[in-house]
C-alpha cells in the first residue's frame, strides 16, 4: 500500500494534468464548421464512435455532467453536423444521438493533430516509457475512480 507520504506527492503533481489539457486546448483548433469547443466534443464524439447510439441521458452519466451540459453540446453538434439525432423506435417520446461520418473524420483528424502534438512532447522518451506512463495512468485512474465509488466501512461503535 502507498504511504501518505508518497500520495501526497502525487497529489501535489495533479495540477499538472490541468496544465496539459490547457495546452491542448490552446493549440488544438475548435471542432467543425460551427467552432464547437474540443473540450466537450471531442469526449462526446468519442463515446458516440466507440459505444454507438446513446440517448442524451446516458451521455450525461458517462461524462460525468449535468444533462443541460450535454444538451448545449449536442445542440452545436448537431448544428455542425457531427451527431445525428433520431426518434428511439422503442419510445418514440426519446431521441438517439449518433456519430455522423463528419463526426467520425473529425474524430480521426483531432486524434491525429493530438498524437503528433504528444509525439512532439516526448521525443525524448523511449516507446516503452510512454507505454509504462500510459498504463500506470490508467490504473491510477481506476483506482481513484474504484475508492471514490465504493463506500467505506462505516466504523462500529464500542
Amino acid at each position: 500500500m502507498a504511504s501518505q507520504e508518497a500520495c501526497a506527492r502525487l497529489l501535489d503533481q495533479l495540477p499538472a494534468i490541468g496544465e496539459i489539457k490547457r495546452q491542448f486546448h490552446r493549440v488544438v483548433p475548435p471542432v467543425g464548421s460551427k467552432n464547437v469547443g474540443a473540450a466537450g466534443a471531442i469526449p462526446t464524439l468519442a463515446i458516440l464512435a466507440t459505444a454507438g447510439e446513446q440517448r442524451a441521458s446516458d451521455l450525461a452519466e458517462r461524462l460525468r455532467v449535468d444533462l443541460s451540459v450535454i444538451s448545449r453540446q449536442v445542440t452545436a453538434l448537431i448544428e455542425a453536423g457531427l451527431v445525428a439525432r433520431a426518434t428511439d423506435p422503442s419510445d418514440r417520446r426519446v431521441h438517439r444521438l449518433a456519430i455522423t461520418d463528419a463526426g467520425l473524420e473529425t474524430l480521426r483528424q483531432h486524434r491525429e493533430q493530438m498524437v503528433e502534438l504528444i509525439s512532439r512532447g516526448l521525443d525524448d522518451w523511449s516507446d516503452a516509457d510512454v507505454v509504462a506512463f500510459a498504463q500506470l495512468l490508467r490504473r491510477f485512474a481506476d483506482s481513484v475512480a474504484g475508492a471514490v465509488t465504493t463506500p467505506r466501512p462505516t466504523p462500529v461503535a464500542v
